[in-house]
């Protein structure tokens, strides 16, 4: 069994060593950020790169996905004198747990003839949008954004309460008509523009059985969730994104607090940013 440091003690890293096999045991994270050494993450101990060359690794794996960043730590571990392999995640890229999960529920939703619409909540640039439709493509699609970046009302939330990070206007180079012409089935989708959950309204009689909730803060996420919720069909599914993120905490707060007062479990899905599933009962 091989001996492997993490390089990067984040959100990346932390879905990575929930991804690594069994041909492999983690030594550590190493981290450039001194506040981290000392502490753990997903229960592995988080220290310099310099004292993770006490391990004796056999390999590294650098756990972040900007391309300069990658190259600029790679170049760091070669010069603390380590001439074995560096891994590097290329591979999640490409294969996203999160889409096959999306493409599986599809499957079976459709095999079973759950009834209702499907819709996603913080669509951006249609990245997902895109493959909803594709995975649905005889479903109504709702699609729910402000098209302008985050909310300030919600991420004054956020700042009070310490969830993220986020800053008004983030995410706002995006626009409804860039995202519709990406769609494979446009016809299917019905656009609501706005704040949420104030777009909600033209949706209280509708029926869903699948929704993306990608909202990253907790005002919305916590809106959204008794909303579909009550909507969804029975054996219907929601697909969260963020819960057990590291990066927008405030979301997976708001499916905790809604799972305790429904008395549901959510499944969790081993993508970069620890999405989970909600099923109707």
């Amino acid at each position: 069994m091989k001996k492997i440091v993490l390089f990067g003690a984040g959100q990346f890293g932390a879905m990575i060593s929930r991804l690594i096999g069994t041909g492999y045991a983690i030594s550590c994270f190493a981290d450039n950020y001194e506040g981290k050494w000392g502490t753990t993450l997903a229960g592995i101990p988080v220290v310099s790169p310099k004292e993770s060359m006490l391990f004796d690794p056999d390999c590294f794996c650098i756990c972040v996905m900007d391309e300069e960043r990658a190259g600029q730590m790679e170049t760091q571990i070669r010069k603390l004198g380590f001439n074995g392999p560096i891994l590097r995640p290329d591979a999640l890229r490409t294969f996203d747990a999160r889409v096959a999960t999306m493409r599986l529920l599809a499957e079976q939703i459709q095999e079973e003839k759950i009834p209702g619409d499907v819709a996603e909540l913080g669509v951006f640039r249609g990245d997902f949008a895109v493959l909803i439709n594709a995975a649905f493509p005889d479903r109504t699609i709702h699609l729910f954004d402000t098209f302008e970046g985050f909310p300030p009302k919600d991420v004054e939330i956020e700042q009070e309460q310490g969830f993220s990070g986020a800053k008004a206007g983030d995410f706002a180079e995006t626009a409804k008509d860039i995202v519709a012409k990406r769609l494979p089935c446009p016809e299917q989708a019905v656009f609501h523009k706005g704040y949420f959950p104030a777009t909600f309204r033209s949706c209280m009689e509708k029926t869903f059985a699948f929704v993306s909730v990608d909202a990253d803060l907790y005002a919305p996420t916590a809106a959204a969730l008794p909303l579909f919720w009550d909507r969804l069909s029975t054996g219907g599914a929601m697909l969260i994104h963020d819960v057990n993120s590291t990066q927008y905490t405030g979301a997976g707060k708001a499916v905790r607090e809604f799972c305790t007062e429904k008395g549901l479990l959510p499944m969790p899905v081993c993508d970069l940013h620890g999405s989970v599933v909600l099923r109707k009962p």
